[in-house]
């Protein structure tokens, strides 16, 4: 594994680990972008397994992370305004870093059977915006770009996000636990790491295979609502793996302003028009319109583990839900599977 800096046509800088290529001809290149508050290093143990599942891994960090280039105060403003045009900047950048791995790099173009080569990119978290970003900010990607990029675009796939990723309400239910509003915890840091805890612990859901929100636990983590892995990831950490693994500063330019309303209904609209083809998310409104062309051939993943926190699999049923409503209607949706992950929960790729 070796660690990187990609600089994109606009001088920005996008820090990234590879595991390297492998010594084939038609490996698959999986990009990844991290959540909020754990960064790209968060996937340090899957470089050790690309090669003998033919991939090259390639995780990033994002704006604001570590080693990539920081938002300037404009785009923080341009985001805490609930500018839709922060999303754009978001699909250009995925675009362009792919051509950069096309281009500098030699990624192998995607076979005709579309079963190797390529690129698959994988946003975990709220990280998922970004894939969601390029399937669906039709004006951001120019032509030229977009005809570049097309043919080697495998796959998205989409790990977890929160309700906040898609713009969708949360559990109708009268009480909802938000590790950043517990009084319990004052102070930021506190706040922050009360989060880390939360949202990598593992819940005990009272029933699954209910579409009432009841059968979500949306309560604060305990031991009798835990399963019989009691302790999160995060508390099984070393102090070192904490410093390497989390960035607490960055989630409070980059990612928590998307929680304030305007940017909620950008989001929405970006996720109806990457899943549902008779909607397309306009740059300069969130207003739905008709039209839809982006990645056509492209198809989606989106996991979710039966174990993880309630704004994750809120999203997963809602979506899922949605998903099968406008299939029933007939209406011309992008090829997606959705898949639970029995005994899963965020970051169950480093879980043991």
């Amino acid at each position: 594994m070796t660690d990187n800096i990609c600089t994109l046509p606009d001088g920005i800088n996008i820090f990234y680990t590879d595991s390297g290529a492998p010594q084939t001809s038609d490996y698959t290149t999986l990009v990844i972008f991290h959540g909020t508050g754990f960064n790209a290093f968060n996937f340090d143990p899957l470089h050790a397994h690309a090669h003998a599942n033919n991939l090259r891994i390639i995780a990033c960090n994002r704006r604001e992370y570590h080693g990539s280039t920081p938002l300037t105060d404009d785009e923080v403003a341009q985001l805490n305004s609930g500018s839709s045009a922060f999303l754009t900047k978001k699909a250009l950048l995925v675009a362009q870093f792919l051509e950069y791995l096309i281009k500098q790099q030699s990624t192998p173009r995607l076979t005709d059977n579309r079963q190797n080569g390529g690129f698959v990119v994988m946003g975990w978290s709220f990280g998922a915006a970004y894939p969601i970003a390029l399937l669906a900010q039709l004006t951001a990607i120019p032509a030229e770009l977009y005809q570049t990029i097309e043919p080697y675009l495998r796959a998205v796939v989409i790990n977890e996000p929160p309700i906040e990723a898609l713009g969708l309400p949360p559990p109708p239910l009268p009480t909802l636990y938000n590790a950043f509003t517990d009084p319990e915890y004052p102070a930021f840091s506190a706040k922050f790491e009360n989060f880390q805890n939360w949202i990598s612990s593992y819940s005990k859901h009272p029933d699954l295979t209910s579409d009432d929100p009841a059968g979500l636990y949306v309560g604060k983590p305990s031991p009798d609502r835990c399963t019989t892995r009691k302790s999160s990831t995060f508390s099984r950490w070393s102090a070192e793996e904490k410093a390497r693994y989390c960035e607490a500063k960055a989630p409070m330019r980059a990612d928590l302003p998307v929680t304030a309303p305007a940017m909620q209904t950008h989001l929405n609209a970006q996720f109806k028009a990457a899943f549902f083809f008779k909607f397309s998310s306009s740059s300069s409104s969130s207003e739905l319109v008709s039209s839809s062309s982006h990645f056509l051939r492209t198809p989606v993943l989106y996991v979710c583990g039966t174990e993880t926190a309630y704004p994750m699999l809120w999203a997963y049923k809602t979506a899922s839900s949605m998903h099968a409503a406008a299939r029933e209607r007939g209406d011309a949706v992008r090829p997606t599977t959705f898949q639970l992950i029995a005994g899963g929960r965020r970051e169950s790729f480093r879980a043991c």
